[in-house]
């Protein structure tokens, strides 16, 4: 959750009394959600986000703790209303291209945009694109995220589609990914 009243965004972890600093960019949190999802990740796959020195590993648990409150922090809105939906409406690997369109249309930045060297143009804040991504309105990743959260009748006309959508949408679950991925390994070797 951004802070208006400070200039500066968050850019470490506090460990024991001192300070870590670490990677902000949306690229690197994007690859930590990436890597926390997937079924045989350690602790030590994180240190890539530490920029000077990573901490010892005795706090490495609290460490980890803190890197996931820094990409998911607390937030006060919106309240958890009984039989509201814990269900995933989004993924950020699965969505890459939706996510990417709709930045686009609705805030004319390029994600992608690199220079002649191949380097990002593009340096985001974590935080930053947070509030962004949960800014959007009106675009694709909006319709596709609404239908994915339907919860209603199916007796209509209406909540049959809405239905078909919901499930046309929904995102592919652990074994459905796991499935996928080790397919691919398998045709890997085979190239």
């Amino acid at each position: 959750m951004l802070n208006l009243s400070k200039v500066k965004l968050p850019d470490s972890i506090e460990l024991d009394g001192k300070y870590y600093p670490i990677k902000t960019d949306f690229r690197d949190w994007l690859n930590f959600s990436r890597i926390v999802n997937t079924k045989n990740a350690v602790i030590d796959d994180l240190d890539f986000l530490y920029l000077d020195e990573v901490p010892p590993v005795e706090l490495k648990k609290d460490a980890f703790r803190k890197l996931c409150d820094f990409f998911q922090p607390e937030s006060i809105l919106p309240r958890k209303t009984p039989g509201s939906s814990n269900g995933k409406i989004l993924d950020f690997e699965v969505d890459a291209d939706i996510i990417y369109a709709s930045f686009y249309e609705q805030y004319k930045i390029d994600l992608l945009a690199t220079d002649e060297e191949g380097h990002a143009l593009c340096r985001m804040h974590w935080h930053k694109f947070q509030a962004l991504l949960s800014g959007l309105h009106g675009t694709r990743l909006n319709e596709i995220m609404s239908y994915r959260s339907w919860k209603g009748e199916t007796k209509t006309e209406y909540g049959k589609e809405m239905q078909r959508l919901r499930s046309a949408w929904e995102l592919p679950t652990e074994s459905e990914k796991r499935q996928k991925d080790d397919l691919a390994a398998f045709e890997k070797l085979f190239k």
